[in-house]
């Protein structure tokens, strides 16, 4: 690990919670450095927050400083407009006799100690009950009747900001995110006057989520596992960790569930200890966080290959990324049948 990714996870853990920084920026140069790394991760707002802590003499100088204060004011305002926007859209469904519900980004950002800080892209939005009529009356809600569905969710731009409106809570290609998605869909019966999910019902979800990133592309944002974090934490009195367990085994992620319990640990300075279930190997510690801080994700398959050569290629890489396999929602019977369907299936 670098110099200037050891002074970002200082300064996330002294932002998030309060744990003090054993290596800061020691000039002008190295705060640029940081600058961009934190840019490429989408947490700059987080460690300006932490830098406005420092004495002033610790903290960026000269036009550097500008640059952090101007990114970390651009992502305040836009989480300020996402909120305006939310709740017009929850006025208008209940007008409408619809219950508005939450998920993702919007939600997970409570858990920080600047909720303003955590940069949200969308908002994931679902209509209760959760079926197929109100989730067409909600498209018609937001202006998007017609809307191309790829059998998951509709996407809409209201005033400058998407808007995800969801059929389903995951993507269901595997045997594990099919029993995710009908736990989830239980745990509605106890979604809060907001309208979010509730702590074992997010539980499930977000887990699936995040390993989702590296089924649908090989790559993990730092964003994810920060969020894994802040919600372990945030919800400690509600979660039990011996259920937490027994759902994990149940929906099989719970070698996931852990790798990603050490490193959010790791990451955002929190106690988790308790949440982590068994030995991971540390080898397989290692290659996740340099996945996740080096963004060494796999490029697309070239175009124009034949289908020996596209076979090869994704053989390949299977080999190089077996170790992770331990940690997708998938059995190798799925992966078989994806490989073969890659064969006629350009990507």
């Amino acid at each position: 690990m670098d110099l200037t990714t050891q002074q970002m996870l200082s300064l996330l853990r002294y932002s998030l919670n309060g744990v003090a920084p054993d290596v800061l920026p020691a000039n002008e140069e190295e705060w640029t450095k940081l600058f961009w790394l934190a840019r490429k991760h989408g947490v700059v707002t987080m460690l300006n927050d932490a830098a406005e802590r420092l004495d002033p003499q610790q903290q960026p100088q000269g036009d550097i400083a500008l640059s952090w204060s101007l990114s970390a004011e651009r992502t305040r305002y836009h989480y300020q407009h996402q909120s305006e926007v939310l709740q017009s859209l929850r006025s208008r469904a209940a007008d409408s006799g619809m219950t508005l519900g939450l998920i993702k980004g919007m939600t997970l950002s409570r858990y920080y100690p600047n909720p303003s800080s955590r940069p949200c892209g969308d908002i994931d939005i679902f209509f209760l009950p959760l079926n197929e009529q109100n989730y067409q009356r909600g498209n018609a809600l937001l202006g998007c009747p017609d809307a191309a569905l790829d059998g998951k969710h509709a996407e809409v731009t209201i005033d400058g900001v998407q808007v995800e409106n969801h059929l389903h809570f995951l993507d269901l290609n595997y045997c594990s995110q099919r029993r995710a998605e009908r736990y989830i869909c239980a745990s509605l019966r106890d979604i809060t006057p907001e309208g979010c999910l509730s702590p074992m019902g997010n539980l499930v979800y977000l887990l699936m989520h995040t390993v989702c990133h590296l089924t649908a592309k090989f790559k993990l944002p730092l964003r994810n596992i920060l969020d894994w974090g802040m919600f372990l934490k945030a919800n400690a009195d509600q979660l039990d960790p011996a259920e937490c367990k027994r759902i994990m085994r149940r929906i099989g992620m719970l070698p996931a569930y852990n790798i990603l319990t050490i490193l959010s640990a790791e990451f955002t300075g929190a106690d988790l200890h308790r949440y982590i279930t068994e030995d991971i190997p540390q080898r397989d510690v290692d290659r996740m966080r340099e996945l996740i801080l080096d963004k060494k994700y796999l490029d697309p398959v070239p175009p124009g290959l034949n289908p020996l050569q596209r076979f090869r290629v994704r053989w390949q890489r299977n080999s190089q990324r077996r170790w992770l396999y331990r940690y997708l929602p998938s059995s190798a019977p799925e992966r078989v049948f994806g490989n073969i369907k890659h064969l006629v299936v350009k990507e």
